[in-house]
């Protein structure tokens, strides 16, 4: 449990809660967080095994974790997360918007209720994470006068661009990298709000089956650490606010 003497100790002695965080990408994000000192709140949806598993994995190098299943199909359920979380660990520091969903579908075949669902996982569920953590900060009588909240959303190097064939994907993530920008002023100077936009990330466990990377300016492409060391970029950081950072081997310049 977060206690009020962690305001004294560096930021990395903080609690951080990572949505989607029980696989891939979202798990080396919350895995790197607990080795830099953080306490982890694991969002899950439905790999509630794998949060488990995740949880006891930060516990054995020293830090607290616990897990927590929200579907964001219902943003509202997004508030109930950041609510229960801070329950569980006294406060939260960090909020890293991990969780998402990706489908390719033609034009064509998109329905209203595929735009929906886009937005609410996608973008509505991050904005409602942002607005009850600004309410929550507010409202406290026990944090540190020098209290400094992060919040990192990761949308999509596509942002860059159009990208045929996951139109409402891409008008999600738009949606997300705009709110992240207009809501830097609206949320400091508690908190300060970034994005990390990647490319096709290789998993090393899963290579057969990961996305296409398409060409790339860089000979190497995009490892889950790399994007988990742009959150710790941000997350350390005291003077970037409404910044968007590509870590996508210079995809977007294509």
């Amino acid at each position: 449990m977060a206690t009020l003497e962690q305001s004294s100790l560096p930021l990395f002695e903080r609690v951080a809660l990572v949505t989607g965080a029980a696989e891939r990408v979202g798990r080396e994000i919350a895995f790197t967080l607990a080795e830099q000192g953080c306490d982890i709140i694991i969002h899950y949806n439905h790999s509630a095994e794998l949060a488990e598993e995740l949880a006891n994995d930060i516990r054995t190098i020293g830090r607290q974790a616990w897990t927590l299943q929200g579907d964001f199909t219902s943003p509202e359920d997004a508030e109930i997360v950041l609510r229960s979380a801070w329950d569980l660990a006294g406060w939260v520091d960090i909020v890293v918007n991990n969780a998402a969903i990706f489908e390719l579908m033609p034009f064509a075949e998109t329905t209203l209720e595929d735009y929906q669902q886009m937005l609410n996982v996608n973008a509505l569920a991050p904005i409602v994470m942002a607005k009850t953590l600004y309410e929550l900060v507010n409202s406290s009588e026990i944090l540190p006068a020098d209290y400094s909240g992060k919040i990192i959303n990761i949308t999509d190097q596509r942002i860059h661009k159009p990208a045929k064939g996951c139109l409402p994907y891409w008008m999600s993530k738009k949606a997300l990298e705009d709110f992240t920008i207009g809501a830097a002023l609206e949320l400091a100077p508690q908190i300060s709000i970034n994005a990390i936009a990647p490319g096709p990330v290789l998993s090393p466990k899963d290579a057969a089956n990961s996305e296409p990377a398409g060409a790339l300016p860089t000979i190497t492409r995009c490892l889950p650490s790399d994007i988990a060391k742009a959150v710790i970029y941000l997350a350390t950081s005291l003077t970037i606010t409404g910044q968007v950072l590509y870590v996508d081997s210079g995809q977007h310049l294509l």
